[in-house]
């Protein structure tokens, strides 16, 4: 199960009014009712009406903070304190509140309250208490092997660069004497334009006039800045073996063509920081097991006007329209 944050979903919903009310129940979770007015608390209630489906997202959310709260308590010895609560949120809306925005227009723009800002932060609070639980106790910690087996193509999902090439022939769907014809001509071609930069030509000039990539060759042969593995072998490893700052000192070829390549940043992380990727992220696969798991030994009754209880999918299902 992957845990949506209650941040995120409200962002993505673009919340508004509700058009339910009152203190009626909208779900009981192993005997706590969670009410309407419990919903509407978190949705500021302005204008317009939240959808049948987003009303039961947000019932989800809140069944599932429901149990993860209880057994965070229960089994694991977790509580959060409503210092640490406070500053979270705190922290929520330094980072995402745009320049200048207040505290209020920050939650009222996206649809929620102060009061569902509260409750991101004690989520995010309880949740890196059982991260750091989690790991001190080396559940889903990956070993070392493990580490040693991931470690290239995390640390090549991880590496950024930002590329610029100048694409010469064109491959695609040529085969036999057509096809090596093409690459010859191809070829011959690429050194030219080598030559024209090693003489000081300008390569976003050369680009725009030259590659057959027409969609980066009309911004200079620019590709943007992205992690190599995006790209096809070839290119993608002379992306990571060419000098940084410097053109590429001989051609590339790939199925589209050969590649003239201008790397101009590159950042590689670290071994350390490629091992610590790769065990946090063992550990949330750890957390949401163990989320999943509780959520499927929940006792969960959504009110059949609020949509049902998706025992399989963990989630509240909307009623029909």
């Amino acid at each position: 199960m992957k845990r949506l944050t209650a941040l995120t979903l409200a962002t993505a919903l673009g919340l508004a009014a509700c058009g339910a009310s009152g203190g009626a129940t909208a779900a009981t979770v192993d005997g706590q009712t969670i009410t309407v007015d419990d919903v509407n608390g978190m949705l500021s209630l302005d204008e317009g009406a939240v959808t049948k489906t987003q009303f039961a997202q947000i019932l989800g959310l809140l069944v599932e903070w429901s149990v993860v709260e209880k057994a965070a308590a229960e089994e694991l010895g977790l509580m959060v304190t409503d210092d640490e609560i406070t500053a979270e949120a705190d922290r929520i809306f330094e980072e995402f509140a745009d320049e200048g925005q207040s505290r209020e227009d920050f939650v009222a723009t996206r649809g929620f309250t102060e009061a569902f800002l509260q409750m991101v932060g004690h989520q995010e609070a309880l949740y890196r208490k059982i991260h750091d639980k989690f790991l001190d106790e080396g559940r889903g910690v990956p070993s070392e092997e493990e580490i040693a087996e991931g470690m290239d193509a995390r640390r090549l999902a991880m590496t950024s660069a930002c590329v610029s090439h100048i694409l010469l022939g064109e491959l695609q769907g040529l085969e036999g004497d057509e096809l090596e014809s093409a690459k010859e001509e191809a070829l011959a071609e690429a050194e030219e334009v080598l030559g024209l930069l090693d003489d000081g030509g300008d390569f976003a000039e050369i680009a725009r006039e030259r590659s057959t990539d027409t969609g980066s060759g009309a911004q200079g042969g620019d590709l943007g800045c992205q992690s190599p593995q995006r790209w096809v072998e070839p290119f993608r490893d002379a992306v990571l073996e060419a000098p940084v700052g410097e053109v590429f000192d001989e051609p590339v070829l790939s199925d589209f063509g050969y590649h003239i390549i201008f790397v101009s940043e590159r950042t590689v992380p670290t071994d350390e920081e490629v091992a610590e990727s790769l065990t946090t992220d063992g550990v949330r696969g750890e957390i949401d097991a163990w989320v999943g798991e509780k959520m499927a030994a929940a006792d969960v009754t959504v009110t059949t006007r609020f949509g049902t209880w998706d025992s399989t999918g963990l989630q509240v299902v909307p009623p029909e329209a």
